[in-house]
């Protein structure tokens, strides 16, 4: 296998576990604000740190994979919805278009 399928394929399925976890679980409130903890480095409180408002980024990527994830389906059932007919079409026509 080519060494770029297998890393693909090892970002989608760890991007796919992120969002199916975090549907029950995240480690903090991923929108909760704790300006008093902003900016810290990875810990065993918060594994990636926090950012400018005091959020904890691992619980951000997790929530965000949801989101990533539910676009690129709707964008592909989209594209099969409008492609699938025309693709149809064409092929009934034989590349004569009236």
């Amino acid at each position: 296998m080519r060494p770029a399928l297998v890393l693909g394929a090892a970002l989608s399925a760890a991007a796919l576990a992120a969002a199916l976890v975090s549907l029950v679980w995240t480690p903090w409130d991923p929108t909760a604000l704790a300006i008093a903890q902003k900016l810290q480095p990875p810990s065993l409180a918060h594994w990636l740190g926090t950012d400018h408002f005091g959020r904890d980024i691992a619980s951000m990527l997790m929530a965000g994979a949801r989101t990533s994830l539910a676009t690129a389906l709707l964008a592909v059932a989209i594209g099969l919805l409008v492609g699938v007919p025309l693709g149809l079409a064409a092929a009934a026509c034989h590349g004569h278009w009236p």
